[in-house]
């Protein structure tokens, strides 16, 4: 890897999470969009969100309110625009890619890349002062039928894949579909550590980390996150050893810093990579790295302050 390319930065914003006493957790569209703006503007270069009700920040799967957030962040920013897969209905296809089929042929909405997870895990919470967990049969299900037909609609519409891995066997799983010719050679690899409350993922550690990058194909571009647990310090490593980083609110709390917003948290992991010699990529940048084309001219009327 090259430690030398500029380092990409991911906001994540919503993911399931819920508000809490921190009122800068997106639930409309409008709130999302101004955490677009804030992350941006402190440095990140994708923005990951989920559609959420706009007063209960239940999921919802509406093309409207993915259609909003999109128009406000084009609008506003350069921003690599990642929206999750609908993850209600999960079966069915047509229903997860349906907000993103929505605006392939438009070239200043259609998104820029989207997730796919390797595989299935189980979702049940560790209780640590229990020594339990909250429930027992939780399953987020994605069978290889399913990861092969969404594969399928993504490459017929030429849409950028990144692949969501929560372990090593589901890179190798991702490597396998490689190999099909259903996912690209050039995709983003996004390595998910987890915190104590949820052992499915990968430990965040040195190790964990290793044995993911073991399994990236040569010049493939990798990112750490960290699920319900602090991605600081694997941040610290990914920056060293030419990864990338995605963090927010979505993903975790991150109480020690009071209530931070989507900027705090960008601008945190910014100075980290200042510190360590590293510079940010802008989102041109990001998409020169990721081997995209660039946007059409038109599309790009954000520019930031000085």
């Amino acid at each position: 890897m090259n430690g030398e390319l500029p380092l990409i930065i991911e906001c994540r914003c919503n993911e399931i999470a819920y508000r809490g006493d921190n009122p800068a957790l997106p639930y409309s569209p409008k709130e999302i969009v101004r955490e677009a703006v804030r992350a941006w503007e402190a440095g990140a270069s994708i923005f990951h969100w989920h559609g959420r009700d706009p007063a209960t920040g239940d999921p919802r799967n509406d093309v409207e309110l993915y259609l909003e957030v999109i128009q406000g962040i084009r609008e506003q920013t350069d921003l690599l625009i990642h929206p999750t897969l609908g993850y209600i209905t999960q079966n069915q296809i047509e229903d997860r890619v349906r907000h993103i089929l929505a605006v392939n042929d438009d070239p200043v909405l259609r998104v820029d890349m989207a997730p796919v997870d390797f595989g299935s895990l189980n979702v049940d919470f560790w209780e640590p002062q229990a020594k339990q967990f909250s429930s027992y049969d939780q399953v987020y299900v994605n069978t290889r039928e399913n990861l092969r037909a969404v594969l399928e609609v993504f490459k017929k519409h030429n849409v950028y894949v990144s692949s969501i891995c929560w372990d090593v066997g589901q890179m190798r799983t991702a490597r396998c579909f490689q190999e099909m010719g259903l996912l690209p050679q050039d995709t983003l690899w996004e390595f998910v550590f987890t915190g104590e409350v949820m052992p499915a993922g990968a430990t965040p550690n040195i190790y964990g980390l290793q044995a993911f990058i073991a399994e990236v194909p040569r010049d493939n571009q990798w990112l750490v996150l960290c699920w319900n647990g602090d991605v600081m310090r694997v941040a610290s490593w990914a920056i060293t050893m030419g990864g990338h980083v995605a963090i927010g609110l979505g993903d975790y709390h991150y109480s020690r810093f009071g209530k931070p917003h989507h900027g705090e948290l960008v601008e945190m992991v910014a100075k980290m990579a200042h510190t360590l010699d590293r510079e940010v990529a802008t989102p041109a940048q990001a998409r020169e790295i990721l081997k995209m084309a660039p946007r059409p001219q038109l599309a790009n009327k954000a520019v930031k302050l000085a």
